[in-house]
């Protein structure tokens, strides 16, 4: 939705969701969600760092042709899920640092029941409530001013791409970045409910 919100308003824009089940590491990451391999809890996040630099070069071009690049589930997706599980998030970062950041972080709040409720087929991770109930612990702790932005994911669709718009049009992304030739790259981080929301 927030891909196309830019399409129409005429803003150059990107889209691209993590992760990305079509490249050979991404099939070793449907795997290991669906439980047919297993890897140890390093092994696994550096699996979603490298599926993030399959796409490394694409990005960092999207970036410099000045456009908007949407981003589901970025770094700091990695970052959530590695410290929730007992990783450092200094490690976690470093893997993570010679991505592209994220200018902008929308985080979907929603609380695990909910995303229970609207999910019925859940991997490994979806499925354990309380380790999700952590990993939103580590978004909140993660949370910057003035480039995280907490949206509650409680409400429709539509009021929560409503809220998105609303906080890009105060913060003038359209015309501070591409105006000047300068490429956004905005991360958006969606509670693990399973739902591509934007």
């Amino acid at each position: 939705m927030l891909f196309d919100y830019f399409t129409r308003s005429g803003t150059p824009s990107e889209y691209i969701s993590f992760p990305d089940y079509t490249t050979p590491i991404g099939q070793e990451i449907r795997s290991f969600l669906e439980h047919g391999r297993d890897y140890n809890l390093e092994s696994r996040h550096l699996l979603y760092a490298a599926n993030r630099y399959e796409h490394k070069e694409q990005i960092e071009k999207w970036i410099s042709d000045g456009k908007v690049v949407v981003i589901n589930r970025y770094s700091e997706s990695n970052l959530a899920y590695g410290g929730a599980g007992g990783l450092s998030l200094d490690w976690l970062a470093q893997i993570e640092s010679r991505m592209p950041s994220s200018d902008y972080v929308f985080y979907l709040k929603l609380s695990p029941e909910v995303s229970a409720a609207r999910k019925r087929n859940r991997d490994r991770y979806e499925a354990d409530l309380a380790f999700l109930k952590r990993v939103s612990s580590v978004y909140e702790a993660l949370s910057e001013p003035g480039r995280w932005f907490t949206i509650s994911a409680d409400q429709p669709k539509d009021l929560i791409h409503y809220e998105i718009v609303k906080t890009i049009s105060s913060l003038e992304v359209e015309k501070s970045n591409i105006n000047q030739g300068i490429g956004s790259s905005v991360g958006s981080v969606e509670h693990p409910n399973g739902e591509a929301l934007l």
